[in-house]
């Protein structure tokens, strides 16, 4: 249900201000066409009105593709598929691109048919072909679909065939030389010979098969560009550009440089296209080659063990045949061979010859092939055999050996070991604050310099505990990559299914299988299972049925194509990665990354955020008051590009400096909005709260017209589940939470907007602000600061010779404290919650000494790179999923009997704050030093291990602690502690140790030091403790309590004092003073906290949004009317 905003420039007609109820149904503004519910006809009526502008864009493009998709079915028999659906709509829309896709799903047939649209349109196309016989197959089958037209003459096909006779060769060259056909079918090698005459042609479409051929040749990849329409000196100044790494200009060339050209489509590459010469596609076309890369796997890894030859034969000996047998050495290979054949396996090995081998196996003549595990070998990188790999079988993990010794350690031990060095030296530290940019020779001297042997011993096996140290002084690794690629192989997109495959490990070494175990599940989210686990037979039936293809399988499984939008790109490119992007394509200011998946093509975009705010000039701030309704104006955010200003207004320079450099987020919606017309549907999954539901109601209000069928999805993880789990999951828009947060902002307008234009007039500085959430905050920094100044006591520390520490008010004067156990008993600790956004700011504050927007941001970093759930949370509930998590890092720890699952909180959308894998603090340093992962510093490691411990102590068993009531007497007062003195069992104090102190006896203590001092005993606020009142008093929310705490210093009303404790300045009281005697009505406690349930409740659907912002426009009458 719509709200009633009006956005601007989202008619899809004139451009001009829609609202959203017009938006949804698709239909343009009510300047365009009066009548909201004549949806039908929609273009005739602008038509016979005069009023057809833009739409008829979309109209026909909407006219073509069903013109299309009616003539391929028509050609070609049966209807598009998916993948061809969007390649179609893209073709319609003149774009360039690579046709990214498993073999066998009509790339080719694609291509042909498009030709003879274009043919009989009156469009000319060249389809490159790498050698003549596909050429000759390609000519042959246009021909036979050419007999399906009604006119089948109007369509002239040219084809060279290098064994053509003399005769027809003369004729080609005429018909050739003057251009007279419609379709030119050639080969790469024409391309090459005949580069002189076809630069000077111009084609509509350049179709070409097989890209890798087209690319061994620099030369080549000019002439296809000229063949659509760029000049010589287009392609010599992009490559100039590329030299020079001129992005700003190669950016304006793929928007400009490619109008008025024909297209340029071509099939995805096999190997990864190298040199300068292939990103002129990018440069010119904004398309880069791409290769069909697929990083979804369905493979079951199953652990042995026992390593023997027998248990290997017997393995072998159930699975029978599709086998991929890896080995780490040739020799070991040969002879592993020999038993295998001596017991009557048909086996082959690659070292033999690989091609005769490989063509055995193939064929069914060999049941098992044996290779080397490099991961640049031919057996792990090199095919692509769905119908008959079926199982691979690793004799033994394949591992990188390095040296640990001083003179001959690799880069990351030296740096890994000298970090840990200065973590405990921090004088030397605060010299040596960039390690990570020391060349490694320097970087050996210098641990040679500061390090004994004796410490970098100990260093390296305190670092490298939990990984293998042979006694040769070498660290094993697992090569990781290589178990990827070669267990891959048994996975394989067939057809339109993705294959089942089995990798089976041979491993008796429980050090090197966790290793590789852990950064398995770091990064396929892949799982093990033991050889008592499987069950062969059910096991391999699996593997049977995934095999089969039906001759209708491509239209009973048919894919769809979709673009996700996310808020930011990092975010975009994390999910990219994990699923392996295929492709990457420049459209205007955005990436776009194409990825393929089981159901299809995924389009992966970020909206890099808001897209839409209120603009401030019409009515009240951006709202009008009409016919009993507020409306809000949203018009696109636009940020100066000189002095950083944002606003929303339409102005042609800044308001601020007057710079007309401006980059205005509309040209990324008029981005998105093409991008929707290529897919089958649009999926957008901006964050899951309040802020990334208006974010996604706004974009899609721009999308919809063009693209009807769109919907939400919510990732509370950057991981493969939590996409897997998204996209099980759409849903539609939820308007509550929409209205909850145009009434939040509105209130934030009205009132924020009248009280620092005040504040601004009064104290003559424009840099001035003021807000109920921000000045109620500000409130309570200049009334705490009274209150401490009052609060002035003095105490006495007593330390008992025990090491106990007690302390008491007033200036004691003794010599001896008496100590009386009164009670001794064993309690159980109750686990601590997990982490909600407010307390893990508040404790990480407290612990690292990090300001809250720092800490923010590092979070941030945290989800988007698939290391945390989402991090903007009240709720403290664990999943099932996280439960799980838990309990698989217990049990590869060898504490599984310390598992307690527990839920902290009903069933509902959002978690805590959690890890979202089984991987530790000290795994993600490695993971961080391997390379696995980029960005993270010392202090992101810091706030992981914070958050890491938290939840599994939240996890386990509570501890039991024998505890001892103490009663102390001094003087003539008395006090009674209770004092934890043993551990018992220690569940959670695992990760979450508690300080111990020495039993106590009955008897007089006598103290070992004894000093008087004064102190305050009401604190002032830190970021941390600022916070945690935030959350105890329900002022702000989890998005907003960073910002508010950011904006009081930016002002300038705060400070920190040496103590990091925060202080008013003397702006910061003039101006809460001022505030809360003339307006302390709209600042104040209760009237803030008042509105935040207001809030909850438009939130929750029991109150009209309309009927809020009634009242709040009456609540704050007197503020407009002053």
């Amino acid at each position: 249900m719509a709200t009633g905003a009006k956005y601007y420039h989202s008619c899809i007609n004139c451009s001009g201000i829609n609202t959203d109820t017009r938006n949804e149904k698709g239909l343009p503004c009510e300047k365009c066409l009066k009548d909201d519910h004549l949806t039908e006809n929609v273009f005739e009526l602008l038509k016979g009105r005069g009023l057809l502008k833009d739409y008829q864009i979309y109209w026909n493009f909407h006219q073509n593709y069903k013109m299309f998709e009616k003539f391929f079915e028509h050609i070609f028999q049966k209807p598009l598929t998916g993948y061809q659906r969007t390649w179609a709509r893209r073709f319609l829309l003149s774009k360039s691109f690579t046709l990214v896709a498993p073999t066998g799903v009509g790339k080719t047939t694609f291509g042909l048919v498009a030709s003879l649209f274009l043919a009989l349109n009156g469009k000319k196309s060249a389809l490159v072909f790498p050698t003549v016989s596909l050429a000759q197959q390609s000519f042959e089958r246009l021909e036979e679909f050419k007999t399906k037209l009604e006119n089948a003459n109007a369509v002239k096909i040219l084809l060279f065939n290098s064994s053509m006779t003399k005769s027809r060769k003369e004729e080609f060259e005429k018909r050739f030389i003057s251009c007279d056909f419609d379709i030119l079918i050639i080969t790469t090698q024409f391309v090459s010979k005949r580069k002189d005459v076809l630069s000077k042609m111009f084609f509509d479409l350049v179709f070409v098969d097989d890209v890798d051929a087209v690319l061994k040749s620099s030369k080549n990849i000019d002439t296809l560009l000229q063949m659509i329409g760029f000049s010589e000196d287009e392609i010599e100044k992009a490559t100039e550009r590329l030299r020079s790494k001129n992005r700003e200009n190669g950016q304006d060339t793929v928007s400009n440089g490619s109008k008025n050209k024909g297209m340029l489509i071509v099939s995805s590459a096999t190997a990864k296209p190298q040199g300068l010469k292939p990103l002129l596609f990018r440069e010119l076309l904004g398309f880069e080659i791409g290769r069909f890369t697929f990083n979804i796997r369905n493979i079951t890894n199953i652990r042995i063990k026992k390593k023997s030859k027998e248990k290997l034969l017997e393995i072998i000996n159930i699975l029978k045949d599709g086998i991929l047998l890896f080995v780490n050495t040739e020799e070991e290979g040969k002879e592993i061979v020999k038993f295998l054949l001596d017991n009557s396996i048909k086996i082959g090995a690659t070292w033999n010859d690989f091609e005769k081998e490989f063509e055995l196996f193939k064929e069914g003549k060999l049941n098992v092939i044996c290779g080397v595990s490099s991961y640049y070998g031919k057996l792990i990188r090199g095919i692509d055999l769905p119908s008959r790999i079926k199982y691979c079988i690793f004799w033994e993990t394949p591992c990188f050996r390095f040296s640990i010794d001083m003179d001959k350690a690799p880069r990351f031990v030296l740096e890994r070991v000298f970090v840990e060095y200065l973590d405990n030296h921090p004088k030397l530290k605060e010299y040596f604050k960039n390690v990570e940019i020391l060349q490694t020779e320097k970087l050996r001297q210098l641990v040679s310099k500061y390090i004994s042997k004796e410490d970098y011993s100990k260093i390296v096996n305190k670092i490298f505990s939990h990984l293998k140290l042979t006694d040769d002084g070498k660290l094993v690794i697992p090569d990781v990559p290589t178990y990827i690629q070669g267990s891959g192989r048994t996975s394989r997109m067939f057809g339109m299914r993705l294959t089942k495959g089995v990798s089976i490990l041979f491993e008796e070494d429980d050090t090197i299988f966790e290793s590789l175990k852990s950064r398995l599940m770091f990064l396929l989210d892949e799982e093990w299972m033991e050889e008592n686990e499987v069950d062969f037979e059910s096991l391999m039936e699996e593997v049977k049925v995934s095999r089969k293809i039906q001759n209708d399988d491509f239209y009973q499984n048919d894919t769809k194509s979709r673009l996700m939008i996310v808020e930011s790109p990092t975010k975009a490119d994390t999910i990219s990665k994990f699923l392996e992007k295929a492709s990457t394509r420049r459209y205007g200011k955005l990436s776009v990354y194409e990825s393929i998946t089981p159901e299809g093509i995924l389009l992966i975009t970020a909206s890099k955020g808001h897209v839409y705010d209120l603009e401030t000039k019409k009515g009240l701030h951006g709202v009008e008051y009409h016919d009993g309704k507020f409306i809000p104006y949203y018009n696109s955010i636009k940020r100066c590009m000189k002095c950083n200003t944002q606003f929303t207004d339409e102005l042609d320079s800044c308001p601020k400096c007057a710079s007309n450099t401006i980059d205005d987020k509309k040209e990324i919606l008029k981005t998105l909005r093409e991008l929707a017309l290529e897919v089958d549907e649009v999926l957008i999954a901006t964050d899951p709260d309040v802020e990334g539901e208006k974010i996604s109601w706004d974009i899609s209000q721009y999308i919809k017209p063009a693209n009807s069928n769109i919907k939400r999805i919510e990732m509370h993880e950057i991981t493969r589940y939590g996409l897997d789990s998204a996209l099980r999951n759409p849903r539609q828009f939820n308007t509550n939470l929409v209205k909850s947060q145009i009434v939040r902002r509105i209130e934030d307008r009205w009132v924020g907007f009248e009280l620092s234009s005040k504040l601004q007039e009064n104290f003559k500085s424009y840099n001035l602000s003021a807000g109920r959430v921000q000045s109620t905050i500000l409130g309570w920094i200049v009334e705490r600061e009274k209150e401490y100044a009052k609060s002035e006591k003095t105490f006495t520390l007593l330390k008992l010779e025990n090491g106990y520490n007690l302390e008491i008010e007033g200036e004691i004067e003794c010599e001896r404290v008496k100590a009386q156990i009164v009670e001794q008993k064993i309690e159980e600790i109750s686990a601590p919650a997990p982490f909600s956004t407010s307390s893990l700011l508040s404790l990480a504050s407290q612990k690292l000494n990090l300001d809250v927007p720092r800490i923010m941001e590092i979070l941030q970093f945290l989800f988007e790179h698939g290391f945390i759930t989402y991090h903007r949370t009240d709720s403290t509930r664990i999943s099932v999923t996280g439960q799980n998590i838990a309990r698989m890092f217990l049990e590869k720890v060898g504490k599984k009997e310390l598992f307690l699952p527990r839920s902290f909180g009903n069933e509902g959308a959002h978690e805590a704050i959690r890890p979202v894998k089984p991987i530790s603090p000290e795994e993600l340093k490695e993971l961080a030093y391997e390379k696995y992962t980029q960005g993270i510093s010392q202090n992101h490691i810091k706030v992981y291990q914070l958050i890491f411990n938290r939840f599994m102590s939240s996890q386990m068993k509570n501890p039991k602690v024998l505890v001892q009531k103490v009663h102390f007497k001094i003087n003539d007062i008395e006090i009674v502690k209770d004092i934890p003195v043993k551990v018992e069992e220690e569940g959670w104090l695992e990760f979450l140790p508690m300080q111990i102190y020495p039993l106590f006896e009955n008897k007089d203590y006598s103290l070992t030091d004894k000093r008087s001092y004064k102190k305050h005993t009401i604190q002032l606020y830190t970021q941390a403790s600022l916070i945690d009142e935030m959350k105890q008093k329900n002022i702000g929310r989890p998005s907003t309590y960073a910002k508010m705490v950011e904006t009081l210093f930016k002002r300038g009303y705060v400070f920190e004092d040496s103590f990091r404790r925060i202080r008013s300045t003397s702006l910061g009281k003039k101006v809460y003073s001022y505030l809360s005697q003339k307006y302390g009505e709209y600042v104040n406690e209760q009237t803030t906290r008042e509105l935040e349930k207001l809030m909850d409740i438009v939130e929750e659907g029991k109150r009209d949004y309309q009927e809020v912002l009634l009242e709040l426009y009456n609540d704050i009458s007197v503020l407009l009317n002053n």
